[in-house]
């Protein structure tokens, strides 16, 4: 718990604040990638515990499928509301490539620390969907548009992992809904963006 929150405030400092993106992806995929791989080594059973299995995939996305069709219309409503509604092909890449972040992005939030808090806490499951929440919210801050999709999205993946139990449908509802945010919400183009952060300042 004690690493999610650090990898967190990394993602204030350095995604964030020094506008290293990429650099933070990489650090921290490649980090939580190792210790994934070294937990499965040591406890076979420990991934599946998490949600990295089939069993419950079909039941989230189910789950999942009327928020993700109302994150449609939703975000372009907004986008040609606010006039930041940005059509581009790049988004067909995104939806295909942001998955797998989300997907970590799931792990760490919803099945570390909002598992770990329903496994060893006593604390409602009312009051840990509002934690992860604001957590996924806090993350994305100083933009208050993402936040408050983020922070919703936490709360329903957090409410859905704990009726079904599978990451691999979050990280998917994940990168298509951020996906949708960035480019219609936002009206950026998160790949150009990633691509001209770079390593190093």
């Amino acid at each position: 718990m004690a690493a999610v929150i650090v990898t967190g405030i990394a993602h204030l400092v350095i995604a964030t604040w020094l506008d290293r993106q990429l650099l933070f992806i990489l650090a921290a995929g490649a980090a939580w990638i190792t210790f994934l791989a070294i937990s499965a080594y040591r406890d076979p059973t420990a991934p599946r515990e998490w949600g990295f299995t089939r069993l419950g995939f079909g039941r989230s996305l189910r789950l999942l499928l009327p928020f993700a069709l109302l994150a449609v219309p939703a975000t372009a409503g907004y986008g040609l509301l606010a006039g930041t509604l940005l059509l581009s092909w790049r988004l067909v890449p995104l939806l295909a490539l942001y998955p797998a972040w989300g997907l970590v992005q799931q792990f760490l939030v919803v099945g570390l620390l909002a598992g770990a808090l329903r496994r060893h806490g006593r604390l409602p499951d009312g009051v840990i969907v509002a934690v992860t929440s604001l957590l996924f919210a806090a993350v994305h801050l100083p933009s208050i548009p993402l936040a408050v999709v983020a922070g919703l999205m936490g709360a329903i993946t957090t409410s859905v992992y704990f009726r079904a139990g599978n990451l691999f449908a979050l990280g998917l509802f994940h990168g298509w809904v951020a996906s949708l945010a960035y480019f219609f919400v936002l009206g950026i183009d998160p790949l150009a963006a990633l691509l001209g952060s770079g390593l190093w300042p």
